[in-house]
């Protein structure tokens, strides 16, 4: 038997809606036509195709790795039930997909607030700040793309993303030998 696929997401358009039917979270929705639905499906996949032909990485991308990485646990064990029930892996992996995405929806949604909210912050914090002006300056006057603008201005500010991340302070080792010897001798 081979082992489930671990990556959850793939691709956008590797899910697969027609083999199995997802649950609706409403009953009053049960009634809805098909066809609308499909139709509905159809327009908004051709539109995702539209935006993913750039050669730009699909921003959305690691959010979906984050949520497939919160989720893989549930999602081995519901691949493994439908295993169990004598489904095909393909099944049982698409099925498993599709009975966990009203969660990884919701953690999709949760994790882009979060990330949301933070860059709002980030854009209020001065270290911040000082970088993009760093950044738009090699765009402006040296003629680079975002990229290798982003890259520059973070090698010539590292120095301030450097205060970021302080050094710990080591305790003496006198002191930590003092401290150890003190603990067996009370527990003796």
């Amino acid at each position: 038997m081979s082992t489930p696929s671990t990556d959850i997401f793939g691709s956008v358009g590797e899910n697969n809606d027609e083999n199995v039917e997802e649950e609706p979270e409403d009953d009053e929705e049960e009634e809805e036509p098909e066809e609308e639905e499909e139709k509905e499906e159809d327009t908004s996949s051709s539109e995702e195709e539209e935006e993913t032909d750039d050669d730009e990485p699909d921003p959305w991308s690691p959010l979906r790795q984050k949520v497939g990485e919160d989720i893989k646990e549930p999602y081995l064990k519901e691949v493994q039930q439908f295993l169990d029930k004598g489904k095909s892996q393909t099944y049982a992996e698409n099925a498993a997909f599709n009975a966990l995405l009203p969660l990884s929806r919701r953690r999709l949604r949760k994790t882009y607030l979060e990330r949301l909210k933070w860059t709002h912050r980030l854009k209020l914090d001065a270290i911040h700040r000082k970088v993009m002006k760093t950044l738009q300056l090699f765009i402006d006057e040296d003629d680079m793309d975002f990229d290798e603008a982003a890259e520059s201005a973070v090698e010539k500010r590292k120095f301030l993303l450097n205060r970021l991340m302080k050094k710990k302070l080591l305790p003496d080792e006198s002191e930590d030998d003092e401290e150890a010897e003190d603990k067996v001798e009370a527990s003796v």
